[in-house]
């Protein structure tokens, strides 16, 4: 057979096996891992948005805890001060707070004040919330001992609800009743809810069938996913959700297959340079191949392997030669990556208490993707009150143990979220982001409620408090964060000097009023009372406000 008929022979070969290969590769592994990746993405989107309800609940939440630990509430189900309904129990407080319900249940379980904006109907035609007394089989009285949240069937819809006992400002007993908040699951919340996350979705109550969050996809170009959320006052209903999405990424994967299987067959057209093909495939690729392969384990560090040729002439043995070489430089460059890891973590432990250092603080705060633009943040330096005195009346192995436990009072304070760094000595620093004036306060106050509670040393208590000082900023764009970091931590330093001043085992806080977008922050104490005169600054305090001396 002539050598041109050879030739022709195996280009009808090649593509057919090449069509076949790309058909079978699109129907056998393509597609069916599209599939995947879309069931995962708008499985996802369910959790999203059960993520979404779960953060409105702790809103909720945060909103009971202000209201059931407030000396006024603790006083008016005491008292039934009829200033405290003018003035807090009103339908403006609660539209302000966005919520469509309050009640108050003493000790007894006597309903003392039920109030809704408007928008749902009369709370005594809410089976769930009606009458004036409960029994102690209430739905919303279960678990008496611990916080209630989650949501209840009503006629009037699904409600979110939260409870939180009626305590003092130091969250102190005897405990006096009760104090909830609920919102419905109305279609405005729906929307409000999807705006945030950017996933249109609809909830409706439906029979529980043990369902399981799934993915239906209806057509090439639509899905439908479901999920489910329970109700705690209900066995036999749950909450359904449903999300109906396009699938873009489908659409794009079966465009790029038919334009794939066009050029598959425009190529085969120009089957007559199979000759170059062959040499290419026989001498070039294998040399291409082994370059590639060294790029690559090049840019990944040694973690790409080099994959050994199956040939017994010259490349077969370099190339066995190369996978030898990849393997040892592979496991030194391992073993190297390691030592690295371990170095740096050690370069940002602080070694007696275990927490981040200075070093990570610098490093972090200038990192650009610290920094999230228009976010909100909170600088907070703590210092222990008087821990010389330790060092000198128990000696300096009591001062560790007294910092290790205060760097664990910190920790259990803290929300997971905050980065908690001891700068030196006795001094510490917590990062906060995502915080309003109400949360930092709320940070700062438990802080110092568990250190001044906390009995410190090893085998003789030892009573200490803390000063905080703190610095509430909204930040504006990277670069700004990049720029101005160490005079935001600055200003929370003179917090600090200003709770020391003004007694200690106290804390102040300043919140910025306006966009600093020069970083002209007060500098010095006499720029704080500028600040603050020209309403620049809002003042935080524990108790009392610091005198104007103590700037």
């Amino acid at each position: 057979m002539k050598l041109s008929r050879k030739l022709f022979f195996i280009q009808l070969v090649f593509f057919l096996f090449l069509m076949s290969g790309v058909l079978l590769t699109i129907i056998v592994f393509v597609l069916p891992d599209v599939r995947k990746v879309e069931t995962q993405s708008h499985l996802g989107s369910i959790s999203r948005v059960v993520n979404i309800i779960e953060d409105e609940l702790e809103n909720l939440r945060i909103i009971a805890v202000d209201w059931g630990e407030w000396d006024d509430t603790y006083h008016y189900v005491s008292t039934r001060n009829k200033t405290f309904e003018r003035s807090a129990l009103t339908k403006k407080s609660l539209s302000d707070l966005e919520v469509d319900l309050l009640f108050i249940l003493n000790s007894k379980h006597e309903l003392l004040w039920k109030m809704t904006p408007g928008e749902l109907p009369d709370p005594e035609k809410i089976p769930l919330i009606a009458g004036n007394k409960w029994n102690a089989q209430h739905p919303l009285l279960q678990t008496p001992s611990k916080p209630l949240q989650g949501i209840f069937l009503s006629k009037s819809g699904p409600l979110l609800i939260t409870r939180h006992p009626i305590l003092t400002s130091q969250g102190e007993g005897p405990q006096m009743g009760y104090i909830f908040f609920a919102e419905r699951l109305s279609a405005a919340l729906t929307k409000k809810l999807a705006d945030k996350i950017k996933t249109s979705f609809s909830t409706k109550i439906v029979d529980n069938a043990q369902q399981t969050k799934r993915v239906t996809f209806l057509s090439e170009d639509k899905s439908h996913s479901q999920g489910f959320i329970p109700l705690l006052n209900s066995d036999n209903k749950v909450i359904q959700i449903d999300i109906f999405q396009p699938r873009p990424f489908y659409q794009q994967v079966l465009n790029a297959t038919k334009y794939s299987i066009i050029a598959v067959l425009i190529i085969g057209l120009f089957s007559c340079l199979i000759t170059y093909f062959l040499l290419r495939k026989i001498l070039i690729n294998p040399i291409i191949l082994l370059q590639k392969q060294a790029d690559m384990f090049r840019k990944h560090d040694g973690k790409q392997s080099f994959k050994l040729l199956n040939r017994t002439d010259e490349l077969g043995q370099l190339s066995s030669s190369f996978v030898s070489m990849a393997k040892d430089l592979s496991r030194d460059w391992g073993i190297l990556e390691k030592q690295k890891r371990d170095y740096k973590d050690a370069s940002y432990t602080d070694v007696l208490t275990g927490l981040k250092n200075r070093r990570y603080l610098e490093d972090y705060l200038q990192d650009s993707k610290t920094w999230v633009y228009d976010d909100e943040w909170t600088f907070f330096s703590l210092d222990l009150d008087h821990f010389k005195r330790v060092n000198d009346k128990y000696g300096h192995d009591v001062g560790d143990i007294t910092l290790r436990q205060f760097s664990d009072l910190l920790r259990k304070s803290c929300r997971d979220s905050d980065i908690i760094i001891r700068s030196g000595g006795e001094e510490f620093t917590v990062l906060c982001h995502q915080t309003s004036s109400d949360v930092a306060k709320s940070i700062a106050e438990r802080i110092r409620s568990e250190v001044a509670q906390y009995d410190f040393g090893h085998e003789a208590p030892i009573k200490l408090t803390c000063s905080i000082g703190f610095f509430i900023i909204r930040i504006y764009s990277r670069e700004y964060g990049l720029k101005h970091w160490s005079n935001m931590i600055k200003v929370s330093d003179m917090a600090l000097y200003a709770a020391k001043n003004n007694g200690r085992n106290t804390w102040v806080g300043l919140e910025c009023l306006e966009e600093c977008t020069d970083g002209t922050y007060p500098k010095e104490s006499i720029d704080i009372k500028h600040w603050l005169s020209e309403k620049k600054l809002k003042l935080l305090s524990f108790n009392k406000a610091p005198d104007e001396d103590t700037w």
